[in-house]
């Protein structure tokens, strides 16, 4: 099928999981994860409506983003490596993996030499997978005490990822859990933090995040299939 038809179909299930949630498909946002896809893949979305994309690596994001119109909303969802910091710009809508200190330090101090705010999830290992990163739920307030300390990084919310293995019941219970973290949490009212977005659920359980109140999924083979091998990006 088309991007184009996988887009229709994505959207036609989220509209349902969120009707089967009480809640509107306004209140959630897509992002057609782009990774290792084609800037041709890319444009074939956005000229199907798409408009908000999103990228694992920073390598990528600045090759694909030049090649698309500028109405473009772009995220980056990866594991950031603290010295490709310096690449970003404020043409980056959100970054959803903020889940250390050193990471939160290079985002100031970049911040702070370019006059540049960056708006950030934080990331949370619900699921305790040793193998994923993330905040465990007993570092988090402290960590978003960290921020309130910024000047250039303002939290928006908070991301979860889930466990490859877990079941779908399982799942469901990892954003469940982030859910009430983030209720409690916004009700300390922390400075230069605001946990309004949920980013959770990918292309197999999307739909379970919504039921659980997702702002935020992230999409990618079923809107552009298969992982594609791009051409090795020139290192920056």
């Amino acid at each position: 099928m088309s991007i184009e038809n996988n887009l229709k179909q994505i959207y036609q299930r989220m509209g349902k999981a969120a009707e089967g949630a009480s809640r509107g498909l306004q209140e959630i946002k897509l992002l057609a994860v782009s990774k290792t896809m084609k800037v041709e893949a890319v444009r074939e979305a956005y000229q199907a409506g798409q408009r908000v994309f999103a990228e694992n690596r920073v390598q990528e994001w600045l090759e694909k983003a030049p090649a698309l119109p500028k109405d473009c909303e772009w995220h980056l969802i990866g594991r950031l490596q603290t010295n490709k910091v310096k690449y970003l710009n404020d043409n980056i809508t959100l970054i959803h993996s903020l889940d250390r200190l050193n990471l939160l330090k290079t985002l100031e101090e970049q911040g702070t030499r370019r006059d540049i705010i960056w708006p950030v999830l934080v990331e949370v290992n619900t699921a305790r997978d040793p193998d994923k990163a993330g905040l465990m739920r007993e570092e988090l307030e402290d960590f978003l005490n960290a921020i309130a300390d910024c000047s250039h990084v303002q939290a928006f919310g908070l991301m979860t990822i889930g466990a490859l293995e877990a079941t779908p019941e399982e799942t469901q219970g990892f954003f469940r859990e982030l859910h009430q973290i983030r209720d409690v949490l916004q009700k300390k009212k922390i400075p230069h933090v605001n946990l309004d977005e949920l980013s959770m659920g990918m292309s197999r359980d999307f739909e379970l995040a919504i039921a659980e109140g997702a702002t935020i999924v992230r999409v990618g083979r079923q809107i552009f299939g298969d992982r594609q091998a791009m051409n090795k990006p020139a290192n920056i």
